[in-house]
C-alpha cells in the first residue's frame, strides 16, 4: 500500500522540520503538541496519497494546519519547502525509483527523530478545513491569549507579548489580533 511506504517519508520531513519541531517544544497550540504533530503527519501522508497532489495546494494545507493547530504562522517559507519535498518523495515513490528515492532520503541531514514512532490512526487533526467550527478561538480565548508566536525568516519562533505598556505601532496589512515580528539586519 503506497500509504505504508510513504507515512515513514512524511515523518522524516516533519522530523527535519524546525518551525513544526519548535512549535511543539514551545508549546504553541493545545497541549499535547506531540501528539498533534503525529495526528498531523498521519493526515498529510493520507492526503497525499489519497488525492492528486500539486504543491501550492499542499503548501496552503500545511499553512492552514500549522495557524490551526500549533497558532503559528511560518514566515520562512518553509510549508512551501515542506510540501515540494513530499510531493517530490511522493512522485519518485509512484514510479517506483526506489534507489533514486533511497538516495535522496539518505542525502537529507541527518535530525534528532524527535517526533516519537507515530501513532497509525486516521484521525486528522482536531478542526482542519470546517471554517464554520469555532472551537479554535472565542472572545474569551483571545481575552486570556497574551502571547502570540510568528516564525522568522531564520526557523526560529519567537514569541511577542501584549502586556507590555506601550502602545503597539498600527499596521494596516495585519489581521487584528496578531503581532509581526521582523528579522533584522546584522551589521
Amino acid at each position: 500500500m503506497l500509504y505504508d511506504d510513504f507515512k515513514p517519508i512524511v515523518d522524516l520531513v516533519f522530523n527535519n522540520w524546525t518551525a513544526l519541531q519548535l512549535a511543539v517544544e514551545h508549546g504553541m497550540g493545545a497541549p499535547g503538541g506531540e501528539k498533534t504533530a503525529q495526528l498531523m503527519s498521519v493526515y498529510v501522508a493520507r492526503y497525499c496519497v489519497e488525492n492528486i497532489v500539486e504543491r501550492d495546494d499542499l503548501t496552503e494545507l500545511l499553512e492552514d494546519l500549522m495557524d490551526e493547530e500549533f497558532e503559528t504562522v511560518c514566515h520562512d517559507n518553509s510549508p512551501k519547502e515542506v510540501a515540494s519535498l513530499l510531493v517530490f518523495f511522493l512522485g519518485l515513490l509512484k514510479e517506483g525509483r526506489h534507489d533514486e528515492l533511497r538516495n535522496h532520503i539518505e542525502a537529507m541531514p541527518k535530525c534528532q527523530k524527535w517526533l516519537s514512532e507515530p501513532i497509525h490512526e486516521s484521525v486528522p487533526p482536531q478542526c482542519h478545513g470546517n471554517p464554520d467550527d469555532d472551537t479554535t478561538s472565542s472572545e474569551e480565548d483571545d481575552d486570556e491569549q497574551d502571547t502570540q508566536p510568528v516564525v522568522e525568516g531564520n526557523g526560529e519562533v519567537a514569541t511577542t507579548s501584549n502586556q507590555n505598556n506601550e502602545p503597539e505601532p498600527m499596521d494596516e496589512d495585519v489581521e487584528p489580533g496578531w503581532t509581526v515580528v521582523r528579522t533584522r539586519r546584522r551589521k
